[in-house]
């Protein structure tokens, strides 16, 4: 996946490299106002959700690239519908899913749940199967605690309506995972056992927790030995399994984010920003998907100002974090890269 890229870095080949993954914001709007969330001031300026026609055609153009630029190495091969806002949101984002399944995508959904059933329901059974996971963001399975961390803007109980939402789901033959972040108002012992029940009880396939970042403080949430025990025991005891990747804590070996070129933001406003934290920011903003077509700026002038200009070492703890550092080990022996062909 990242060896086209080291490749083009380490001036091996001058051939662009397409990005391996695409998240796709649907929509911006949102059902709910998570105390957390790194796009809320980004959601209040920009409250667009574009007709289902421009992601058809985003979609078509993104399975044609190779065709529209055959001197280039790699493919796009993974969608993840996400936010901006809650995709599900969007009055046909079904459509959209499905539109990206028939042309061939790898597909993941990041969704809080709350319509669900509409994807469950219209997807056909093969189709349905073929959706890599869905993961539904919960972070408490108590009603309660999930309120006060998630301030749905329902006038239904949104966690009894995510549930029933996650069962039709897993009914369908959709793989589901739970997810999470880890904070002071969810650890407990009370409340990491019912995020392990909701699992259990919905037929989820597993719990997925991750430390939250701060950006108040700038901290990521401290996961202890003790609350990591603590996991593993109830997670034996319940007989769930989870996920629990520290992969932002690693120390970084880098200064220039090579991600950039491997992984990037379609944003419900035209966007296409190549900072997976930062919906927003213009300044990781390299055009605009809803005027331009992303084929001709992709590894542009702007792209490559961008990738040139920023320091990581000023950037929050990311996902691709662990990448960023095994492309920068490539970079740094480029002789690793010629075991990849031999």
């Amino acid at each position: 996946m990242h060896t086209d890229l080291s490749n083009y870095l380490c001036g091996k080949t001058i051939l662009p490299v397409l990005p391996s993954s695409i998240d796709i914001d649907m929509t911006n709007v949102c059902n709910q106002d998570c105390y957390y969330c790194n796009s809320a001031d980004f959601r209040a300026k920009f409250l667009d959700t574009p007709h289902v026609d421009k992601f058809i055609d985003l979609i078509d153009k993104l399975a044609e690239w190779r065709t529209h630029t055959p001197l280039s190495t790699g493919t796009v091969r993974n969608i993840n519908f996400t936010g901006g806002g809650e995709p599900t949101v969007h009055p046909q984002y079904h459509k959209i899913i499905e539109h990206a399944l028939d042309r061939n995508f790898l597909v993941t959904l990041i969704t809080n749940g709350s319509k669900l059933d509409k994807l469950a329901k219209n997807l056909s059974p093969e189709k349905a199967q073929r959706i890599i996971w869905i993961g539904v963001d919960v972070d408490s399975a108590v009603s309660k605690t999930y309120e006060d961390i998630r301030q749905s803007l329902t006038t239904y109980n949104m966690l009894d309506r995510v549930k029933a939402n996650i069962k039709l789901a897993v009914q369908a033959g959709i793989n589901v995972d739970i997810k999470g972040l880890l904070m002071e108002h969810n650890t407990t012992e009370e409340e990491i056992t019912a995020l392990f029940k909701m699992v259990k009880d919905t037929g989820a396939r597993q719990l997925h927790i991750r430390p939250m970042y701060d950006l108040q403080t700038k901290k990521i949430f401290e996961v202890t030995d003790k609350l990591k025990n603590k996991i593993q025991a109830i997670s034996k005891l319940t007989d769930v399994k989870y996920n629990l990747p520290e992969n932002r804590k690693e120390p970084r070996t880098y200064t220039k984010c090579h991600q950039m070129f491997l992984y990037t933001i379609f944003a419900a406003n035209g966007d296409v920003n190549v900072c997976c934290e930062s919906r927003g920011d213009r300044s990781f903003t390299i055009g605009n998907w809803l005027e331009e077509d992303v084929r001709d700026f992709w590894m542009g002038k702007r792209h490559m100002q961008v990738y040139n200009t920023v320091n990581t070492m000023q950037c929050p703890p990311c996902k691709p974090n662990k990448m960023n550092n095994i492309i920068q080990k490539d970079i740094d022996n480029s002789s690793l890269l010629e075991r990849q062909i031999m």
